[in-house]
């Protein structure tokens, strides 16, 4: 992405519920960018329209954005949104991707591509699988309110079920932003899914990638960060706020930006001369 591209972006992505307008101070301090930065970005935005200079002299979104946002097409799906980055993954890793939402309380393929291996995981577009079974549903069940997770453990889950192991699982999969589970679908397999996060910060879709267990498990942290951006990705497409999405914070960071862009210094070439000099003393 463009550097100066990523600064406007996160000027506007500064805003939010809790953060209706914002002055020029602020602004800097939320983008982590100089005031003078700042200034310079927000002026150019306030003169094309999208931010209004309001009387005490705080910024904020205009409408603009508004008529913008109502230009996307109503039918431009998660599907069509996902695509792109799901292509992008089986690429990197050989392996299969699906994508996966919430139905009543059980877990829908989406979209499916598949891996060139010819020992894959079959996954078919429209199949149905309980949400408590497989890192796909055990994702969007890490990020689901109360009493929505109680309906689809009294769906789902057998009598027998540990409940606390459950939850200290549920609670590992936020912190560490992904799902692994081996062998809880079909005996063989692994899978490493990501939450999908849409504008208003829920969860009701998940990317899954699903592969034998002999290729995937000695690659588990790489095929995991790869994981981790593909959902940040998706996220970002689907509008989730800031800290579910890409974060702009290296395209915003002036010092290690401008570290990168400078040009190295030669070291000096030294004229002959002063080599016979230095060879002379050295010898003597």
């Amino acid at each position: 992405m463009i550097r100066a591209v990523g600064r406007a972006l996160a000027i506007f992505d500064a805003f939010d519920n809790e953060h209706l307008s914002l002055t020029l101070q602020e602004l800097s301090e939320r983008i982590r960018m100089p005031k003078t930065t700042t200034f310079r970005l927000v002026a150019t935005l306030e003169r094309a329209g999208f931010l209004i200079r309001m009387d005490n002299q705080q910024y904020c979104l205009s409408l603009k954005l508004a008529r913008l946002g109502g230009l996307v097409r109503g039918t431009l799906s998660i599907r069509e949104i996902a695509r792109p980055v799901m292509f992008q993954v089986n690429e990197q890793t050989q392996e299969t991707v699906t994508l996966n939402t919430i139905v009543g309380t059980e877990r829908m393929v989406l979209e499916v591509v598949d891996t060139p291996s010819p020992l894959m995981s079959m996954a078919r577009l429209g199949q149905h699988q309980p949400l408590f079974l497989g890192a796909a549903g055990r994702i969007v069940m890490a990020y689901m309110e109360p009493g929505e997770l109680e309906k689809v453990l009294k769906k789902n889950a057998p009598p027998d079920f540990d409940r606390a192991a459950v939850d200290r699982e549920l609670a590992r999969f936020r912190r560490q932003g992904y799902a692994l589970t081996r062998g809880q679908r079909v005996p063989g397999l692994t899978a490493i899914a990501v939450p999908l996060f849409d504008m208003h910060d829920g969860v009701p879709h998940s990317l899954a990638l699903t592969g034998p267990s002999v290729r995937m498990d000695a690659r588990e942290s790489e095929l995991a960060e790869i994981m981790l951006a593909a959902g940040r990705d998706v996220s970002t497409r689907l509008g989730a706020s800031p800290e579910h999405a890409i974060d702009l914070k290296v395209l915003t960071d002036d010092a290690a930006a401008e570290k990168s862009l400078a040009p190295r210094k030669k070291p000096a070439a030294k004229t002959p001369g002063k080599a016979r000099r230095t060879a002379v003393k050295l010898a003597a």
